[in-house]
């Protein structure tokens, strides 16, 4: 067949069309970005099912302060709720405040707010790979985080803790940006600062990573101490009412209110004593350890599978583990060379967190703050190895095939997880209350009579109750009766038109009722109007 000249005309002029690296760069940010947006927020009002207690708790403390200006223990605008008697951090149901505002009292604005931040966050680690390194490496960062389980799991519910980690990562955006422009510091000192009300690991974790970054300063002499100062004074200034918090409840002062604000006081038991303080310390320290080292490295947590499935793990067991542990390793190689003294910031990070991780028992949600710089390690290990590569001949094509096997295996690893999690696990595992609840409550609230009691199962937490059908915060606080104050969780024994528990005088007796399915033959249909919602019956007694 003879040769076609016109052919090679065309392939030369499409191979001169061809994207130019930068373009294919901004190709594979898009597509990461999209893709990352996708699964943190499709179907986030179904997957994951049902509400959880602290969803429910932020839900009602948001729409209480919202409506009524206070909390449901009676505080305004408190840095920090009482919410079980022990505490839950305020800052998250702050954020829900316009989603409630606009949507209304239900799962999708509770969680929008942690959704919109999860997107956020891929747009900040990009910013931070590209200060670390280049924007190569910047999109191995993007990419990790984008496809990581833990990371799309937290992203998809409302639980203050899963805000941490984004709020660490923002502030170390912004410090890698002070590293160029001091001014940046302020921010990031600031941001730091603000953690402090978003989860209590911060109390820890904020000084030992600010001494952290105050010895890499004054190593590398970076910015002048001006701006070291002003942005210490302005952490100072943003923790200052949780600092006083904190001494109310570990002195058991009184509580704190002002007009715009209040420092509440505890009635229950203080959850900080239940640090390794608290116990035998060396032993506690060591067991601490080996139990983080087994959620991070072995198989998950299979009690807290909200956050992280066993089989799937942060980032992908096995695989991902050694591209982790490698990057940790060429991260540490740079630092000692001094060829990226910036790495040092991701140390003391990392050091930071495992200090804090293992001063109370681990579990995946106080040790979320270590998941971030471990996917930096990771990003490096993917990228690292072939910069080396190139100053050895015959090892960079290799190492190049090796990272495609990589990257393919993680990409398959993530359509593996998405489908499972999208599609069996989310819709048919419930995080905490079912939705089904809901409906039951709703039905027997419209259909019971206005001055009916109304009996709920035990096992409900009682913060569904709230969720679903909220009252007045002032309302609720006049009629609450707990079965026990001094313990770190309360439960109530009533509350308004609710009562906790039934039993066969409830049902001799009551007139509504919100009962498992299973449970609802016990209710003969000839004195009762049965209703059933999945999981949940309405019962109502016939007038």
């Amino acid at each position: 067949m003879p040769l076609d000249g016109s052919r090679f005309v065309r392939f030369s002029q499409a191979w001169e069309r061809r994207p130019s690296p930068a373009a294919a760069e901004r190709v594979a940010f898009w597509a990461l970005i999209l893709v990352g947006a996708a699964v943190r927020l499709f179907w986030l009002g179904d997957v994951p099912l049902g509400v959880h207690q602290d969803e429910a708790s932020i839900g009602y403390e948001a729409w209480a302060l919202l409506e009524h200006g206070v909390d449901r223990h009676g505080y305004r605008y408190p840095v920090h709720f009482v919410a079980w008697g022990s505490g839950q951090n305020a800052a998250y149901a702050y954020l829900c405040i316009p989603f409630i505002k606009l949507l209304g009292l239900n799962l999708l604005a509770v969680r929008l707010p942690q959704a919109l931040l999860g997107v956020a966050a891929l747009f900040a680690m990009y910013a931070v790979g590209r200060r670390l390194v280049d924007r190569r490496f910047a999109l191995c960062t993007l990419f990790v985080l984008a496809v990581s389980p833990w990371h799309v799991m937290a992203s998809r519910w409302g639980l203050e803790s899963n805000l941490y980690p984004v709020f660490l990562l923002f502030a170390f955006a912004l410090l890698l940006r002070g590293l160029e422009r001091p001014r940046a510091l302020v921010g990031a000192f600031a941001v730091l600062a603000l953690g402090l009300y978003v989860y209590g690991t911060a109390y820890a974790f904020v000084p030992l990573f600010v001494l952290g970054i105050l010895v890499y300063g004054w190593r590398h002499h970076l910015a002048h101490a001006r701006h070291w100062l002003l942005g210490l004074a302005v952490m100072a200034v943003v923790a200052l009412p949780m600092g006083v918090f904190l001494m109310i409840n570990l002195l058991g002062l009184p509580a704190i209110e002002l007009p715009l604000l209040s420092l509440p006081r505890y009635t229950g038991v203080m959850r900080l004593s239940e640090t390794v303080f608290s116990q035998s310390p060396w032993s506690a320290f060591l067991d601490n350890a080996m139990q983080t080292f087994r959620i991070l490295a072995v198989d998950g947590h299979t009690e807290f599978v909200h956050n992280a499935l066993p089989q799937f793990g942060y980032f992908y067991h096995r695989v991902g583990l050694c591209i982790t542990l490698a990057g940790a390793c060429f991260m540490v190689w740079d630092l000692v060379s001094g060829r990226r003294p910036q790495n040092l910031l991701v140390v003391a990070w990392l050091a930071a967190g495992a200090v804090t991780a293992i001063l109370s028992t681990p579990h995946m949600q106080r040790l979320n703050l270590l998941l971030v710089p471990l996917l930096l390690c990771a990003a490096y290990g993917l990228r690292a190895p072939f910069q080396w590569a190139r100053r050895r001949a015959g090892v960079e094509r290799t190492l190049n095939v090796l990272r495609v096997a990589a990257l393919a295996y993680l990409a398959m690893s993530f359509a593996a997880f998405a489908r499972h999690y999208f599609m069996e696990f989310g819709p048919n595992t419930p995080i905490g209350t079912p939705p089904s609840y809901g409906q039951a409550l709703a039905h027997v609230v419209k259909h019971a009579a206005a001055d009916d009691a109304i009996y709920v199962p035990l096992d409900v937490f009682y913060t569904a109750n709230l969720f679903y059908d909220p009252p007045n915060p002032r309302q609720y606080l006049k009629t609450v009766q707990f079965e026990e104050l001094a313990v770190p969780f309360q439960q109530p024994r009533l509350f308004g038109r609710y009562r906790i528990g039934i039993d066969a005088e409830a049902i001799a007796t009551g007139n509504a009722f919100v009962v498992h399915a299973a449970a609802a033959p016990q209710f003969h249909t000839s004195d009762f109007r049965v209703a059933t919602f999945d999981r949940f019956s309405a019962v109502v007694r016939r007038r």
